[in-house]
C-alpha cells in the first residue's frame, strides 16, 4: 500500500469528525475503482508511535455503493472496532488526456482536408491549399504542429 492521504488528528475524541477533502481521481485511486485502498484509524499518542485503533480494506466502487454510508473497522484482533463514515463521497469524473492513456487506451490519428472551392482555386496566391515547393501552406503547417504533439501519445509513433 502507498500512503495517499493523512488527515488533522483529532484530540481526545471519540467520535472525531473531519472537515471534507478532495482529491483527485488519480491521487485517491490512480483512477481505477477496484484498485484496493486501506483506511486506518489510529490512537494520537503525544510520544512514539500512534497505536492502530483499526482499519478497512475497500475499493472506490464499494465506497460509492454503501448502502449506509459507512465501512465496518477491524482491530488487529480481527474484532469489529466502529466504522468509519462518509457523509458525502462525491465523484467527479472529468479525465484528462493523461488519464485515458494511463487506463491503457490507445490514440490514433485521423486527418481530413477540405478541398472545396470555398477556399479559393489552388492555383490563386491567396489560397490556403496553394502548393509551394519553397515552404508548406498554412494547412500543411497547421497539419505538422498538431502531428508533432499528437505522435508521441500515438500507438507505435504511427498515423
Amino acid at each position: 500500500m502507498v500512503k495517499v492521504f493523512k488527515t488533522s488528528y483529532k484530540f481526545a475524541n471519540c467520535d472525531p469528525w473531519w472537515d471534507a477533502e478532495e482529491l483527485t481521481m488519480p491521487e485517491f485511486c490512480n483512477c481505477n475503482k477496484y484498485l484496493p485502498i486501506k483506511l486506518s484509524v489510529f490512537s494520537y499518542q503525544n510520544a512514539g508511535d500512534h497505536p492502530i485503533y483499526g482499519s478497512v480494506c475497500t475499493t472506490t466502487r464499494d465506497i460509492e455503493m454503501l448502502p449506509d454510508n459507512r465501512l465496518r473497522i477491524i482491530n488487529s484482533k480481527e474484532e469489529d472496532n466502529g466504522y468509519i463514515q462518509f457523509n458525502q463521497f462525491d465523484m467527479n469524473m472529468r479525465p484528462s488526456l493523461i488519464m485515458y492513456l494511463r487506463q491503457g487506451w490507445c490514440i490514433n490519428v485521423s486527418l481530413a482536408i477540405d478541398f472545396t472551392l470555398s477556399n479559393l482555386e489552388i492555383t490563386d496566391y491567396r489560397s490556403l491549399h496553394r502548393k509551394n515547393d519553397k515552404e508548406p501552406n498554412q494547412y500543411e503547417k497547421a497539419l505538422i504542429e498538431v502531428c508533432d504533439v499528437m505522435v508521441s501519445y500515438a500507438k507505435n509513433g504511427q498515423f
